[in-house]
């Protein structure tokens, strides 16, 4: 039994107690319409959560024309495969590397996925069905798993809606192993689908002018507030004949409460929707954390969001509220930022430029805390040779700051939270600089990329090829010198005696040190650089 089925059975089993086990994997997702955005762009975001260290890095996957024959996993133990279409497209991902699934004994999990049409997909977003529902259609042992859907949908999707349903039809074929959640998207929709059980699920087409937030937790509720919605044939037969159908006020089935319920809401999950809906919205509601109060999917922004925005959402600890653990020195509750986000990804989607270079993948390997995200266009011809590097399997449990991006940013987010104050927010700050003129500079690349593009597209290609690449490879460099850096420093403040010393008697003072946050000196506006065509 896989772990993901065992711990949804657990919790099944355990859902009349005071206490609910939570799984490891624990991740937050975004949502932002077109409508909703200060750009008109289309994002989807997701952090990668799991407690231990399994190394990723940035793949592309080319594509295949008229070769009949092949075939892609669909469980973890890939003893069962699904057929691949004779043609299948190109595309960019941020899998595991070699060594980690040697290590663990897993798929690659492409976490996120883009592909040459501008179809991006995340999944997933593990969310938790109650004890009726399992009850009534078990998990399916060897159903799809989010560590094998992205690359089986991308692969072989022309546009959102189609991607949404060669989804389906795998769920419907294989069952899934786990209850998820997924984000699909491309230049003119986006989709979410809530995977509930062994066979059902419901997905819905999303409006451009809202936003959504949320940690493992479901939200659909009425199906009747999305003109334009998909569901498993029994999705509600199935409550209904199991005696576990719940209507709201209108007569409809309510599927949160139907599938889910308030049984398995918990503050590790339901704190993260709760805060997201916090930044993004003035709403009074959303003014004080309640485990009671449901957090709608959807709300209006208060502004227009940045991609920035999502990015500094990725990174929140509960800043400015009552619950700010660095402030509090509280370990009891689960933040957004944290150093157990493996990877995380925001896929950002242009309307008005050709298909083929409409997505731009931005990537944090490890934690994004301490981290930054560098861009991958869907139009790229490569990636850099540090962040597309594979770590053989050979190399398992090493841990190489030297060669390999994931495991530097691992190591700056671990050391970073030591004290927080002192090395995470000074190395935070400097990312954030350079990220802004980073998005600045590709706002203008992305430009002349579409310019350029029916002149000599394989031109324009390599030219945002090459400015990708240029911002991977300085990220690394920079975060290499920062870890120095930031290791230098701890072992200069090291000092088991916590109190400060008289500085001409060294005798012991009654106050605790109190040390100084450290200073990154480096220039972050190398990265606001716009390469000629």
């Amino acid at each position: 039994m896989k772990w993901r089925q065992l711990t949804a059975c657990l919790l099944a089993a355990l859902l009349g107690a005071s206490t609910i086990i939570i799984p490891a994997s624990a991740c937050t997702a975004v949502y932002v319409g077109a409508d909703a955005s200060n750009d008109g762009t289309l994002m989807i975001a997701r952090s990668n959560d799991h407690q231990s260290v399994r190394a990723s890095y940035i793949e592309l996957v080319p594509g295949k024309e008229n070769e009949p024959g092949r075939k892609m996993p669909v469980n973890n133990d890939q003893t069962v495969f699904a057929d691949l279409p004779a043609t299948t497209y190109k595309y960019t991902t941020t899998p595991w590397m070699d060594s980690t699934t040697d290590l663990y004994g897993s798929p690659k999990d492409a976490a996120c996925a883009a592909n040459e049409h501008g179809v991006a997909m995340t999944m997933s977003v593990t969310s938790f069905a109650n004890s009726a529902a399992l009850a009534a259609d078990p998990l399916v042992e060897d159903g799809l798993t989010e560590f094998t859907a992205n690359d089986l949908v991308i692969c072989q999707s022309k546009s959102a809606a189609e991607a949404v349903g060669v989804l389906l039809a795998l769920l419907d074929q294989y069952g899934s192993s786990e209850c998820n959640i997924a984000i699909i998207a491309d230049q003119t929709e986006a989709w979410y689908v809530e995977i509930y059980t062994g066979y059902q699920y419901a997905a819905v087409k999303l409006p451009s002018d809202k936003v959504a937030v949320f940690g493992n937790e479901y939200s659909l509720e009425s199906l009747a507030d999305y003109p334009e919605h998909m569901t498993s044939d029994s999705l509600i037969t199935l409550a209904e004949e199991n005696g576990f159908a719940v209507y709201d006020a209108n007569d409809h089935l309510n599927l949160l409460d139907t599938y889910s319920g308030t049984q398995v809401i918990t503050d590790y999950s339901h704190m993260r929707t709760w805060i997201g809906h916090r930044i993004l919205s003035d709403n009074a509601d959303y003014a004080k954390y309640s485990k009671q109060q449901k957090y709608p999917l959807l709300f209006s922004p208060n502004n227009q969001v940045s991609l920035q925005d999502v990015m500094e959402i990725m990174r929140n600890r509960f800043e400015g509220t009552e619950y700010d653990v660095d402030a509090t020195g509280r370990v009891d509750m689960r933040v957004i930022g944290t150093d157990t986000s493996l990877s995380t990804h925001i896929l950002q989607i242009y309307p008005n430029v050709p298909a083929d270079m409409s997505c731009v993948t931005w990537a944090s390997l490890g934690p994004p805390l301490c981290g930054i995200f560098v861009p991958v266009s869907n139009f790229c011809t490569g990636i850099s040779e540090d962040f597309g590097r594979n770590q053989p399997a050979d190399e398992k449990s090493i841990f190489d700051t030297e060669h390999y991006p994931y495991y530097a940013f691992k190591e700056l987010c671990t050391l970073g939270l030591v004290d927080y104050k002192v090395y995470g927010t000074p190395v935070r700050e400097y990312w954030h600089r350079a990220e802004s003129n980073v998005i600045s500079s590709f706002q203008e690349v992305i430009k002349m990329t579409a310019q350029n593009y029916e002149t000599d597209p394989n031109e324009s290609a390599e030219y945002v090829t090459g400015f990708c690449n240029s911002i991977q490879t300085q990220a690394f460099a920079d975060a290499k010198m920062i870890l120095n850096t930031v290791k230098w420093m701890m072992s200069s403040n090291s000092n088991t005696m916590k109190l400060g010393r008289n500085p001409e008697t060294n005798e012991l003072l009654d106050t605790e040190r109190v040390l100084a946050p450290i200073t990154i000196s480096m220039d972050s506006t190398k990265y606001s650089a716009v390469p000629e065509p």
